[in-house]
C-alpha cells in the first residue's frame, strides 16, 4: 500500500480535475472520482461500505495511490486523516454560486440512474454508488440553491476548523496556482501553465459517451486535457 501523502477535502466541481491534473505533473498517483467512474477495477463498493458506518480497509480504494482529490475521498476526509496522519489536507473551493451552477449542469444530472440499453452495467453500479454516497449521502437530496449554497458554505467552514492550520492549504480555484500549491509540498514550481481541464462541456461528453458504451479508455488523463 502507498500510504496517501495528500487528502483533498474540495467537494467536485471546486476545480479538482485540475488539481489532479497538477499533483500528477508534480509525480503523484492521484485518486479522483474519474478514476471510480472509469476503472473497471475501482471498488466503488468500500465508499458505500464506509457511508453505512462499517469498519473498512481503505486499501481496497488506495493500494494504487499517494493522493486522493474530489468525491468520494473527500466525503471521507476526516476518516482519512485519522488513517493517514502524516499526509496533507489540499483544500479546493470556489465561489459558492459559480459551484451550484457548476454543480447543476454537471453531478445533478448524472444522479439519475435511469439505464438504457446501451448503459455498460458497470456504469449504472457506478451512478448508483454517486447517489447513495453523494447526492442522497453528503448532500442529503438537496436540489434547491439556497440549501446547496449553504452546505457548501458549510463544509468549507468545517474543513478550517477541523483542519490543523499547518496541515492545510486552502486552495481557491481560479485564483491560487502553482506557486502556493508547489510552497505549500516543498516541489519545483513546473514550466508548464496550470492546468484547466474537465470544464461543465468536458464533464457532460464524457458522460454522454459512457453511457453510450464508450470504452474505459476513452477516458485516460490524456483525454482529460
Amino acid at each position: 500500500m502507498a500510504p496517501l501523502q495528500i487528502i483533498g477535502s474540495g467537494w467536485g466541481r471546486t476545480g479538482t480535475s485540475a488539481m489532479r491534473d497538477a499533483l500528477m505533473q508534480l509525480g503523484y498517483d492521484v485518486h479522483h472520482m474519474i478514476v471510480v467512474m472509469t476503472d473497471p477495477t475501482a471498488d466503488s463498493d468500500v465508499f458505500v461500505e464506509a457511508w453505512e458506518g462499517k469498519e473498512v480497509d481503505w486499501n481496497r480504494a488506495f493500494d494504487k495511490f499517494n493522493a486522493a482529490v474530489d468525491w468520494p475521498a473527500s466525503t471521507f476526509y476526516k476518516q482519512l486523516m485519522e488513517v493517514y496522519p502524516d499526509a496533507k489536507v489540499i483544500h479546493t473551493t470556489r465561489d459558492p454560486e459559480k459551484w451550484y451552477k457548476s454543480l447543476i449542469n454537471t453531478v445533478m444530472p448524472v444522479s439519475d440512474v435511469t439505464a438504457n440499453a446501451n448503459m455498460p452495467p458497470a456504469m449504472v453500479k457506478r451512478q448508483e454508488f454517486v447517489k447513495t454516497v453523494m447526492w442522497d449521502g453528503e448532500l442529503k437530496g438537496a436540489k434547491d440553491q439556497e440549501t446547496l449554497v449553504q452546505m457548501f458554505k458549510e463544509h468549507d467552514e468545517e474543513v478550517k476548523k477541523y483542519v490543523p492550520a499547518d496541515r492545510l492549504l486552502w486552495f481557491e480555484t481560479g485564483v491560487d496556482g502553482w506557486d502556493k500549491l508547489c510552497d505549500f509540498l516543498g516541489k519545483e514550481v513546473p514550466s508548464t501553465p496550470w492546468p484547466h481541464v474537465n470544464s461543465s462541456e468536458d464533464f457532460k461528453a464524457n458522460v454522454k459517451r459512457l453511457r453510450e458504451g464508450g470504452t474505459f479508455q476513452d477516458f485516460s488523463p490524456a483525454r482529460q486535457n
